[in-house]
């Protein structure tokens, strides 16, 4: 009865059925059997309880049904979610293990670019002599060179300075060979100098050789200058250190080779350009170890030739011009004969420009576009498909013959080696100079020499 109602005692009141609680050890399973279905009707009691007592066993059964709910619906349904939803994102797949990655070869294929600056004034005759003769031995020391496992493709160019015999207007300086691969070209040049007495503007010269030479640039790139000369470094119109500061901004080291002279800023030139000072012996004549392997060597080198197809405007004088160098190389004795051999077995040796062997190691090149007119006279009148036959053969007896001389070359090398360890190199020399820094500079702009 509620005491603020005075109509309270009047009204019916509504009485909760009840029935009777489970055992404890029965409770869940009969919550899970009124989970799953609905209760059956109960019989009302005889008597009403008093109000407090109806509340109070309401309030326990609701309490009992809370605490056993978990108990008795457990396993009967899936946990409930997260309480933040689930990500979106697509389900990302275990990561395998990072493997170790190769090396990435360079965009841009790798190149060494040799400027040869020499002084050809009367008194130079032992160092151009020196050029010619071991141009090989420096080519050979390079062909191990690699820059993140490709190999380098390897430019010379030459220029002579200090010859009356050139137009004083340029500074008695003449621009002999533009940077080229083909080593034949580059020999050609060297036999085509001559001495003659004059002045040496030795700054001008790498002013115009850094000016004038298409120089390479980026990654993989190794660009020097040899300057190579017996008079005072400071002669001319141009001032060596805006020569050389000139060469440094395009990232040119520039090398000082002094022959017999004083040293009058040649060692601060070299020091200034990020290079090597070296004096030598330009007189001096290298000392030829005869080895067991020579005369094969030299057999084997002549047979290469005849594995060589020339063709375009250029193929059949460059024929005539590989056996030109050979003979050149007679007149400087075996050792120069056995040192061109063995470059013609290394990978600097190519010349796709003339010959077809080589010109067809690349797969975009086209035989159907060769012009027969300008192939030797026993292939103008094959076919495409029987040309290509005729260079695979010609390809195979390269290969063979290249083998055999990498192979003579080694056993070679292993027997000078020892007998050089017992008499020395002998007194310095142009080639000495350029194979001991340029191997040190070449690892130093990222390049890997192998030794081996």
């Amino acid at each position: 009865m509620d005491p603020q109602d005075p109509n309270s005692a009047d009204r019916p009141r509504a009485h909760r059925p009840l029935q009777d609680a489970p055992e404890p050890d029965d409770l869940p399973q009969a919550l899970a059997a009124r989970a799953r279905t609905p209760a059956p009707p109960l019989q009302p009691r005889r008597r009403l309880r008093p109000a407090i007592e109806t509340v109070l066993l309401a309030s326990t059964a609701a309490l009992l049904a809370a605490v056993a709910w978990p108990i008795a619906t457990a396993g009967l349904h899936p946990p409930p979610p997260p309480s933040e939803p689930a990500p979106t994102a697509a389900v990302v797949a275990p990561v395998a293990p990072a493997a170790v990655a190769p090396a990435v070869a360079p965009a841009v294929a790798p190149k060494i670019q040799i400027a040869l600056l020499l002084d050809t004034s009367s008194s130079m005759d032992g160092l151009i002599d020196q050029a010619r003769s071991q141009l090989w031995r420096v080519v050979n020391a390079l062909d191990s060179a690699t820059f993140q496992g490709a190999m380098p493709q390897i430019e010379i160019a030459l220029y002579e300075y200090g010859n009356d015999n050139i137009d004083g207007d340029r500074g008695y300086i003449r621009q002999v060979s533009p940077f080229t691969a083909e080593l034949d070209l580059v020999s050609e040049a060297l036999f085509s100098l001559t001495t003659m007495g004059g002045e040496e503007y030795t700054g001008q010269a790498i002013s115009r050789s850094v000016d004038e030479l298409a120089w390479a640039d980026g990654p993989g790139t190794l660009k020097v200058v040899y300057v190579a000369g017996n008079e005072s470094f400071a002669q001319g119109p141009v001032a060596w250190q805006s020569a050389i500061g000139g060469a440094r901004e395009k990232g040119i080291v520039v090398n000082t080779v002094l022959c017999d002279g004083v040293d009058d800023d040649w060692s601060a030139a070299a020091l200034a350009g990020g290079g090597k000072f070296m004096q030598i012996d330009h007189d001096a004549v290298a000392k030829h170890i005869a080895a067991p392997q020579d005369e094969a060597i030299a057999r084997i080198g002549r047979e290469l030739n005849s594995t060589y197809i020339g063709y375009g405007a250029r193929g059949s004088a460059a024929i005539g011009n590989q056996v030109a160098q050979d003979n050149n190389m007679k007149g400087y004795g075996t050792g120069s004969v056995v040192q061109r051999a063995i470059a013609k077995s290394s990978r600097n040796y190519v010349n796709p420009a003339w010959d077809l062997v080589d010109a067809m190691n690349a797969e975009t090149f086209d035989v159907e576009g060769v012009d027969k007119s300008t192939l030797p006279a026993e292939f103008q009148t094959l076919s495409p498909s029987e040309l290509s036959k005729v260079v695979d053969g010609k390809r195979k007896k390269r290969t063979e013959l290249q083998a055999e001389l990498k192979r003579l070359g080694e056993e070679r090398d292993a027997f000078v080696t020892k007998a050089r360890s017992e008499d020395g190199e002998g007194e310095a020399r142009l080639d000495t100079a350029i194979v001991a820094s340029i191997l040190t500079q070449a690892e130093a702009a990222g390049f890997t020499i192998d030794n081996a």
